[in-house]
């Protein structure tokens, strides 16, 4: 599965936008951004302590992502691919088989230079819904998905050159070949993730203040 641009004006958003890995944060220039996750997780909306957040949940989730990421680019070597991963990737292409959906936008890095985030959303499909969709992969549902999502559709509308419709849902990888679909449609997603965002910018300037 490759990713299809259609026939979407696509707007390349800010290309000083970059991304430090190690201190997972996103940099528009010289000027730091925080990502919707670190935002949500420093206003206790996500919890990724939590004893049952471990550093092999951490890992699995991460090498999921980069294996479906390698298969939707066309890149995948399935030999050389862990075999604890196959199962989460069956899941994967049983959710593009089962729902016909075709990938319009995949891992796309963006950012808000105004209301001042940033982060990297999973995916844009089309054909799940009347509309186009915002896909998040799990592995586990959460109740931050809701804001989370939220956040990334604000970015990802940035992506388009003219006014752009966009339902919200999870693809939940069960790690037996088998996907949960969970559409979020929840009105007060995105009023949460801009609430936390300003309790997380009031917070930085009170600190700097001292």
């Amino acid at each position: 599965m490759t990713v299809s641009a259609l026939d979407t004006p696509f707007v390349v958003n800010d290309t000083r936008l970059a991304f430090d890995a190690e201190q997972h944060v996103y940099r528009l220039g010289d000027r730091p951004l925080p990502a919707v996750t670190a935002i949500l997780s420093a206003t206790g909306i996500a919890d990724f302590t939590g004893p049952w957040f471990t550093e092999d949940i951490r890992d699995r989730g991460t090498y999921v992502h980069q294996a479906v990421a390698l298969e939707v680019e066309g890149a995948l070597d399935e030999e050389a691919l862990d075999p604890a991963l196959l199962p989460y990737l069956e899941g994967w292409r049983a959710f593009l088989a089962e729902t016909g959906c075709e990938i319009e936008h995949w891992e796309r890095p963006v950012c808000d230079p105004v209301l001042g985030y940033a982060g990297t959303l999973d995916g844009i499909v089309r054909g799940l819904t009347p509309r186009r969709t915002l896909i998040d992969i799990k592995l586990g549902l959460y109740a931050s998905a809701g804001p989370q999502t939220a956040a990334y559709r604000r970015l990802a509308l940035n992506f388009y050159a003219h006014p752009v419709a966009m339902d919200r849902a999870v693809v939940e990888l069960v790690g037996d070949g088998r996907y949960r679909l969970h559409p979020l449609t929840y009105p007060g997603d995105e009023p949460l993730f801009l609430a936390a965002l300003r309790i997380h910018n009031w917070r930085l300037a009170h600190d700097a203040r001292r």
